[in-house]
C-alpha cells in the first residue's frame, strides 16, 4: 500500500475530526524538537487532527477535537509530561493502549519506525518492528487491535521478525489413529492429569459446541492440555491444567462470545505459538479442522486475520508428534498450511 493509498484509506473512515492547521503542527515540531514523519505529518494537515489508527486513534496537535484520551490534550501534553522515554530524543507518545503501555513513534527517521512503552517489559522501551505506515496499514480492518487483545504488543513484534519465505513442509504422509495419538500423548513427560468429565462438559456447555472427539478424549484420558506444539495447547477450566495463565473457556469468553466476534462460534483457541499467532479447532466438525489467526503478518488482508490450516485436528497432532512442529519451526509457515 502506498502513501497515497494509505491516505485515501484512512479518510474513507467515518466520524474523523478536521484536519489541523500547519502552524499547529509546526508548533508541535518546535516543541518535540524534531519534524514529524512527513507521513504522520500529511495525516495531520490532510485527514485529521488525531482520531485515527486502532480503537479510537492517535493523538493529535494542538486544536485538535479528538478527546478520547481524556487526560492528555495532544501529544505535546504528554510530551511535556513524560519527556522523551528513557532520554531518547525524538520518540513521541502517540497511542496510548491502556495499562501504561503506549505505543510511539521515532522522529528522528522520516519512516516514522514504530516503539513499544511498557514499563512492565524488560526493555521497557522496544522496537515494534514495523513503520508507521505499516502500524496504520496494519489498524486498518481492526487487524493491529486484534492482534493486540489476542497476543500484546511484544508478540506483534516478534511476529513482524519471522520470516515469511522460508518454505515448511506442513504435508501430513497419514494422520495418526485417534488411539495412537491418545498413546503417544500419554507417553509424553510432565503433563497435568485429565481433566474429570463433569469439567469438560462444563467447558463444552460454556462454548456451545461439543468438542472434536479427539480432544475430548485427550483431556480425559491423557491430560488436561499442556501437550501439542511447545506444550501450549490450552486445557478446560475446573482441573488442574498447564501453566499457561489462561484456558480455552476464558479466551472463548473473551475472543468469542463477546460482540463483536473475533472468530465465528464454534472455533476453539487451542495454541498460542507465542508471536501474535494462533491454532483453533473447528468444534463445529468432528474431525477439528484447524484455522490459523495471525493478524499482523506481513501483507495480511485488512479485516480477515484467520485462514484455514488445511489440517484436521488429527493431522495437526501427528505433525507435532513427527517433529515437524518442533524447536525451530517458524509458526509464520501456517498460513500456507
Amino acid at each position: 500500500m502506498t502513501e497515497d493509498e494509505l491516505i485515501a484509506a484512512i479518510r474513507a473512515q467515518p466520524g474523523l475530526s478536521p484536519p489541523a492547521t500547519p502552524a499547529a503542527v509546526e508548533a508541535a515540531e518546535e516543541a518535540i524538537g524534531h519534524p514529524l514523519p512527513p507521513l504522520l505529518r500529511r495525516l495531520y494537515l490532510e485527514v485529521a487532527n488525531g482520531g485515527f489508527g486502532p480503537r479510537d486513534g492517535v493523538l493529535g496537535v494542538s486544536g485538535s477535537e479528538y478527546e478520547h484520551h481524556g487526560e492528555w490534550a495532544d501529544i505535546v501534553d504528554v510530551h511535556e509530561t513524560f519527556g522523551p522515554p528513557e532520554g531518547r530524543p525524538g520518540m513521541v507518545w502517540l497511542f496510548d493502549w491502556g495499562c501504561n503501555t503506549w505505543s510511539l513513534v521515532d522522529c528522528t527517521d522520516p519512516a516514522g519506525p514504530m516503539w513499544i512503552w511498557d514499563p512492565g517489559g524488560e526493555p521497557a522501551v522496544l522496537s515494534q518492528n514495523m513503520t508507521l505506515a505499516e502500524w496504520l496499514a496494519a489498524s486498518l480492518g481492526g487487524n493491529l487491535e486484534n492482534a493486540y487483545e489476542t497476543a500484546g504488543l511484544t508478540a506483534i513484534a516478534a511476529r513482524r521478525l519471522l520470516p515469511d519465505d522460508v518454505p515448511q513442509d506442513l504435508g501430513v504422509r497419514r494422520a495418526l489413529s485417534d488411539d495412537e495419538i491418545v498413546a503417544r500423548v500419554r507417553e509424553t513427560t510432565a503433563l497435568p492429569p485429565p481433566a474429570s468429565a463433569a469439567a469438560v462438559a462444563k467447558a463444552e456447555e460454556a462454548i456451545g459446541h461439543p468438542l472434536p472427539p479427539l480432544l475430548r478424549r485427550l483431556y480425559l484420558e491423557a491430560a488436561n492440555g499442556g501437550f501439542g506444539p511447545r506444550g501450549a495447547v490450552l486445557g478446560v477450566p475446573d482441573a488442574p491444567g498447564p501453566r499457561l495463565g489462561t484456558d480455552m473457556v476464558e479466551c472463548h469468553e473473551v475472543f468469542t462470545a463477546e460482540l463483536p466476534r473475533l472468530v465465528p462460534a464454534g472455533l476453539v483457541w487451542l495454541c498460542d505459538w507465542g508471536s501474535a499467532i494462533w491454532s483453533l479447532t473447528d468444534c463445529r466438525d468432528p474431525a477439528g479442522p484447524m484455522w490459523v489467526w495471525d493478524p499482523v503478518a506481513p501483507g495480511a488482508v485488512p479485516g480477515a486475520p484467520l485462514l484455514p490450516q488445511h489440517q484436521t485436528l488429527a493431522e495437526w497432532l501427528t505433525a507435532w508428534l513427527d517433529g515437524s512442529y518442533g524447536e525451530g519451526f517458524n509458526p509464520a509457515a501456517l498460513r500456507r498450511g
